[in-house]
């Protein structure tokens, strides 16, 4: 049926009722209006020049029939507005902004005298959108460089409107030093009106700048070198596309003109910084040493013809992030659990007074112990610790445009930026260092072939080639542990997992390189015919990675108390519950293509009423790997490339799969629609609404990676999980049964499901927008969206069981351990009443407040690797029903979900007085104050048993009552965890504990940003600023949500919370 939908939709399109295109390119704006006489009547014929204040550039247009006039594609920034007519004074309108996206209305009135008569007039423009029914905003470059941005990044502009929110740190988080190259989604930003953080589309200047393995964005100048930051959240017209979520584009300055520029140096200092909450007074405060530093030159070259504009930003810092860490009581530590009682797994009996013999405490963990463990410095267990941890950036940005004559102009770009961050480590055998260069290439060339038929074709190019991670270089077998390392790049320990304690050895999986390559062009051509603004374009785009993403080079293992009923009893007893492995490690290389189509007509039909309509296609082929090591599961398939490979493992070169793994999906037909109504017809009030459908491309790490990070017999996984003491720590290989092959025994296989369906979001919108006399304007509306055919992972390969079993038994597939692919199912929904009113620059002060009243519910929140547990239960390949009732469990609230959410921005130039002397009007004139307060209800999170179901699937308990009413909501017990009760392993195959997804609703957070400059200007246009920045300057504490872990220590208590006040010190010279 959507298919049938979708093709008539494109038949209609192409049959000529809708023509292509959008009134504006990717990174320029439009402006538009109606020229009438004083009696009101329409004028046509009248000539319309647009001059750049700036650069001096102009372009023209004539009125048409109706009056109206719209010039396309301009560069954003203020412009003059000529209308001449013979017959007629010649009107010059000074002072409309052009912005990023946007469409701005400057209407003209004409009275009679001689053409060289000229009449200039300055008029506010209208707050009202009166062309697009797309929600997002604009914000210029004022307000860019003068809000308190925590790490001057620029995507904390995205959270001041409706419906963003940043998301938890689950889901990457929102830290503002974030930096891509590593794996995570640390840079994505936020999730928008109910999309997963992952399906954001960060453009700059109008192309590509994602991080096509983990999404988010790749190169972030610095404020001073933005021009404006737009971002579209919602039924964006069909020139957009590749993502369900939203659209960023962030425009660089440009040089002009006038030789203009900016120094800057900002400063932090822990001496100026609150204590964390979590850090004791007893230590000293965690250590801050800050300082971002560079500055920006930009002008002409050749006047009117050929402008540059550079910059430098440097970022030096070091920092002590504060750990609350469960670790061992003194007594624990010899095998001592005092009143705590444990269980020897060999009889089944409690030990005598719960104390575990010392000739069967385990050689290694006492070791381990003893190298890596502190003792407590808080309580009985707890240290807590702010060790440092350093970050040095240094980034390089230069523009060139370059008018070669009044029809044709071209535009280059280049943007570098190095990263060295190290992490210290606090029980792991070492820390991390993540080492990255991003760079960036883009070339544009606009045409005008006349006044209303423009072409825009743009090439860009942008790398990450990073080596997120080391290793220590420590062999396990100095730590009595026999387990060999299998790829020397990754030379380490074991990783250690204590559930409800700490971590130990190296990391479980080093990244220790990654390649992210994007070649893209794009060719977008506007037309205006009469009453439509016509548009249509292509983007071909090559994605390259290479990941060497050496999963667990040094075994892996889990101690979660199944053993003793204790965790850290099982690790002294040396009895994990898990032990993982590769036998060897090959690092991937991929490319995959990703083709895009689009046609849009907005058309203006009756001079109140605009309707646009287009359509989008998208074809993203899979990922290939050159040596097509990749594979996918077929239940009862035998290899033909793999003969000796075990049924179900299959791959590219066997019958009926692809070199992708998965059919390349072509039914990803997009239509579009909007209607824009000005009952009125004077541009001060409107009715919007808006559908369309959107697709969303997968990032590396949810396609390519998955489908063969773990493929024997390239990088074979092996997994045992056990109730029983049968895995040690002392040589956990020994539970493995046979010998080394290409396909061990107990392999672990996760990739993509056979029926594989591009992810995509519905989306619509009502909205009603009004201006409150000349400097206000206010929107309220519904905003909608539905997600489908979202990726989520699955297990195929539970544990048999049947009634009455007490143990776990063998798997369905008895080859395989954990067989969990990903399937194209699951759903999300949102619905929101959202709200903002914003005031534009009037007598020095500014605002935009923003309200929304949200309910985002999905199955999973992650992008495949998300921060949440996997299903309760399995399914059957091919089985419908089973999909389905698996789906069931999973539905609640997402992980990003925030019930209330409440910002405002603004912006206040304090008066000057100037009638008390120069003096006091020194020292009292020029100050400003900026601010960004927030405040939002707290996001959810799940109670879970980290010990697996009898099934070995994810296990959740059994939920009493609401553990949100009358909570304690202190740090030590913010939920009730009275609420839950863990079943007995026996009970658990029976069915799922009913404790649901994300039933728990973690703390909410209250924030205020605020700034104060100073401004001293001198020698004429030259400007110091002296700037005061306090970062959640009331010392409002945010805590992290609390641990759902049951069964453990920290059940219920929260151990983390972002920082306190942080005060900045800045000075800028800017001429």
């Amino acid at each position: 049926m959507r298919r049938n939908l979708l093709i008539a939709f494109a038949i209609a399109i192409a049959g000529g009722w809708l023509v292509p295109a959008s009134a504006y390119a990717q990174a320029t704006g439009s402006l538009t209006g109606i020229v009438s006489d004083q009696s009101g009547a329409v004028m046509p014929g009248v000539t319309i020049e647009v001059t750049n204040v700036a650069t001096n550039q102009t372009r023209s247009a004539v009125t048409g029939s109706d009056g109206f006039y719209t010039v396309l594609l301009l560069q954003p920034g203020q412009y003059d507005v000529k209308a001449t007519l013979s017959g007629f004074k010649t009107v010059v309108h000074t002072g409309a902004n052009v912005s990023v996206g946007d469409t701005g209305r400057v209407d003209l009135k004409l009275t009679v005298g001689g053409i060289e008569e000229a009449v200039t007039v300055t008029a506010e423009q209208s707050l009202v959108e009166t062309s697009r029914a797309s929600l997002g905003i604009t914000i210029d470059q004022q307000k860019v460089v003068e809000l308190p941005l925590n790490g001057r990044n620029f995507t904390q502009l995205g959270t001041l409107i409706p419906g963003v929110v940043a998301p938890p740190p689950g889901l990457g988080g929102a830290a503002g030093d974030a930096t891509p190259g590593g794996f995570g989604a640390a840079t994505s930003g936020f999730s928008v009106n109910g999309m997963r953080n992952q399906s954001n589309n960060f453009l700059l200047d109008g192309v590509s700048n994602n991080d096509t393995f983990n999404t988010g964005f790749v190169m972030r100048p610095p404020p001073d070198a933005i021009q404006e930051f737009k971002i579209q959240t919602h039924s964006y017209s069909a020139e957009f596309g590749r993502n369900s979520g939203s659209v960023v584009n962030v425009v660089t300055k440009a040089g002009s003109n006038q030789l203009h520029g900016t120094a800057w140096e900002f400063n932090r200092d822990d001496s100026l910084q609150a204590r964390n909450f979590f850090a004791p007074a007893t230590q000293p405060k965690p250590k801050l040493k800050q300082n971002q530093f560079g500055g920006s030159l930009g002008g002409p070259l050749m006047k009117s013809k050929l402008f540059g504009f550079g910059y430098y930003d440097g970022y030096r810092n070091t920092r002590g992030n504060t750990s609350n860490v469960v670790v061992l009581t003194d007594a624990q530590r010899i095998g001592n659990f005092g009143s705590t009682t444990i269980r020897d797994p060999l009889t089944g009996l409690p030990f005598a007074n719960n104390q575990i013999p010392p000739g069967r405490l385990s050689p290694a963990a006492v070791k381990l112990i003893d190298t890596f463990v502190p003792k407590a410095n808080s309580g009985a267990n707890r240290y807590i610790v702010s060790p440092d941890t350093k970050d040095d950036r240094d980034s390089f940005g230069l523009r060139l445009d370059y008018q070669l004559n009044q029809k044709h102009a071209v535009l280059g770009r280049y943007l570098l930026t190095k990263t060295d961050a190290k992490t210290p480590a606090i029980t792991q055998a070492i820390g991390n260092t993540s080492i990255a260069t991003l760079s960036d290439y883009m070339a544009s060339d606009m045409y005008i072939f006349a006044p209303n038929k423009i072409n825009v074709a743009r090439f860009s190019y942008n790398k990450i080639d990073a080596k997120p991670a080391v290793t220590s270089g420590l062999k396990n077998e100095d730590f009595f542990i026999q387990q060999p390392n299998t790829n020397p790049l990754a030379q380490g320990l074991a990783s250690i997992a204590i559930t409800g304690f700490f971590n130990l050895g190296d990391t479980q999986q080093p990244f220790v390189k990654r390649v992210n390559e994007v070649f893209q062009f794009m060719d977008d051509f506007t037309w205006t015919r009469g009453a439509h603004n016509l548009k249509f374009g292509f983007d071909a785009r090559k994605e390259h990675m290479i990941i060497a993403f050496i999963n667990r080079p040094n075994g892996d293992l889990t101690f979660n108390g199944v053993q003793t009923g204790n965790a850290a009893a099982d690790f002294l007893l040396g009895y994990p519950s898990q032990f993982r492995y590769t036998t060897t490690n090959q690092a991937q290389d991929g490319v995959g293509w990703l083709y895009s189509g689009y046609a849009q007509d907005e058309w203006r039909a009756s001079s109140r009423m605009t309707i646009s309509a287009g359509v989008r296609y998208e074809l993203s082929k899979p990922f290939v790997d050159k040596n097509d090591a990749l594979n996918a599961f077929h239940p009862g398939v035998q290899s033909t490339r793999f003969p000796n490979a075990p049924a179900g493992l299959v791959y590219p070169g066997d019958a009926g799969v692809p070199r992708g793994t998965y059919a390349t999906d072509k039914n990803n037909v997009a239509p579009r629609l909007g209607v824009v109504w000005d009952p009125r017809g004077k541009g001060r009030t409107t009715v919007r609404a808006a559908w369309g459908l959107f697709y969303d491309a997968l990032a590396g790490q949810g396609d390519f990676f998955q489908n063969g990070v773990l493929a024997p017999p390239f990088t074979p996984l092996v997994e045992i999980n056990t109730t029983t003491p049968t895995i040690t720590l002392a040589n956990p290989r020994a539970a493995v049964t046979g010998g080394a092959t290409q396909f061990p025994a107990n392999l672990t296989i996760i990739g993509w499901g056979e029926d594989f369906q591009t992810p995509y979001a519905y989306h619509f919108n009502a909205t009603l927008q009004h201006q409150i006399g000349d400097n206000i304007g206010a929107e309220i509306g519904y905003v909608g969206s539905r997600g489908r055919h979202m990726p989520i992972f699955i297990e195929v390969n539970p544990g048999r069981y049947s009634p009455g079993q007490t143990t776990t038994s063998t798997r369905i597939f008895p080859a395989y351990a954990l067989v969990r692919p990903t399937f194209s199912e699951a759903r999300s929904r949102y619905d929101s009443l959202q709200a903002s009113v914003r005031m534009r620059p009037n007598h020095g002060i500014n605002f935009l407040a923003s309200y929304t009243l949200g309910n985002a519910k999905d199955h999973v929140s992650g992008l495949n690797i998300g921060g949440e547990s996997r299903p309760v239960l399995p399914v059957t390949i091919g089985d419908k029903a089973s999909i389905e009732r698996a789906l069931g469990f999973e539905w609640g609230p997402a992980l990003f979900d925030a019930r209330h959410r409440f910002v405002i921005s603004f912006g206040a130039e304090l008066p000057t007085p100037t009638s008390m002397g120069a003096i006091v009007e020194h020292v009292l004139g020029g100050w400003q104050v900026n601010g960004i307060v927030q405040t939002q209800t707290g996001f959810p999170l799940s109670a879970t048993n980290s010990q697996l179901s009898i099934q070995l699937l994810t296990n959740r308990p059994d939920a009493t009552c609401d553990p949100n009413e009358n909570a304690p909501h202190t740090t030590d017990q913010w939920f009730n965890t009275a609420c839950f009760v863990a079943r007995p392993l026996a009970q658990t195959g029976e069915r799922p504990g009913n404790a649901g997804r994300n039933s728990i609703r973690g703390p909410g957070f209250t924030s205020s940003d605020l700034s104060l400059f100073k401004n001293v200007n001198f020698a004429g246009s030259q400007r110091i600023q002296l700037r005061l920045e306090a970062f959640n300057v009331f010392n409002q504490v945010r805590f992290n949500n609390p641990s759902g872990a049951i069964n453990t220590a920290n059940f219920g208590r929260i151990t983390s919370a972002q920082d306190g006040r942080v005060i900045q010190l800045g000075i800028k010279y800017l001429f």
